[in-house]
């Protein structure tokens, strides 16, 4: 249940999002076409900033949503099958440096941190999936846990883009993509983080896609503070193979991969222009 009200708060939120990129390009298309066919009440009340501001610096933070596919899961959930369980403790930060060629198109950097977790074993119950009931030569397909089992998956890295937005007063909406590069780690550990039955890394490229609202205060100003609402989508995915996983010779062979973060984030952040 808990899950699902993660998911629907992430969905409203990306419902806000939308609203406020729709207002905002809607108040643009209306103030550009009252101007064109002279219709605007008065002209001079329209106004464009004459400073314009190179580089941005920001910092922020994401709350992710998305399911994983692990090596095994507590016996029950998912009706035994596992595929698509919801990740647990999702959430990442990371700064950002913005170059703008013009008013509307400006280039990015930024550097990001996420991380994300679920629960595979409970203490004193029994975990199940069919990779276990493989390891046990299919004699059984249950393994029991004396402690608090985790899968975790920690992904850092960069991504350089592009972001065209449209400036109508303080506010503006933007889209915008970019190519990553990361670096990942899957651990299964305890809850405290302090033991671990195993563990892989790697690194991983893709394409992320954004959509958001800036709100700049004072654009007047030689430095104005910037606020942003947006929505980041899509993951790279990661085949980490884990050895001697909770028993000596058991491999865990992760072929159909995993996201190495939520592939759907809300995000954050504040800033400012120089």
């Amino acid at each position: 249940m808990c899950h699902t009200k993660r998911f629907t708060n992430i969905s409203w939120l990306c419902y806000v999002i939308l609203v406020l990129f729709g207002l905002s390009l809607s108040t643009y298309t209306v103030s550009k076409a009252q101007i064109v066919d002279g219709t605007s009440p008065n002209a001079d009340t329209v106004q464009i900033s004459p400073v314009f501001h190179k580089w941005g610096l920001s910092f922020g933070g994401v709350l992710m949503s998305g399911t994983v596919t692990p090596a095994l899961w507590p016996a029950g959930e998912g009706n035994n099958f596992g595929g698509g369980l919801p990740i647990e403790s999702p959430f990442g930060f990371g700064l950002s440096i913005d170059y703008n060629i013009d008013s509307s198109l400006r280039l990015f950097l930024d550097g990001n941190v996420y991380t994300y977790r679920k629960q595979v074993g409970v203490e004193g119950q029994s975990s199940t999936s069919p990779w276990v009931f493989e390891m046990n030569d299919y004699a059984t397909n249950l393994i029991n846990f004396t402690e608090d089992a985790y899968f975790y998956m920690q992904t850092t890295g960069f991504r350089f883009g592009v972001k065209y937005g449209i400036q109508k007063n303080n506010f503006r909406p933007w889209v915008g993509a970019g190519i990553g590069f990361y670096a990942w780690k899957v651990d299964y550990g305890t809850a405290d983080r302090s033991g671990s039955w195993g563990s892989d890394n790697g690194t991983a490229t893709g394409v992320t896609f954004l959509l958001g609202v800036d709100y700049i205060f004072s654009r007047e100003s030689k430095s104005p503070i910037m606020i942003t609402f947006y929505g980041d989508l899509s993951s790279p995915v990661a085949n980490p193979v884990v050895e001697n996983l909770f028993h000596d010779g058991w491999t865990w062979d992760n072929a159909g991969g995993n996201h190495i973060m939520g592939p759907y984030r809300i995000g954050f952040s504040i800033g400012f222009f120089h």
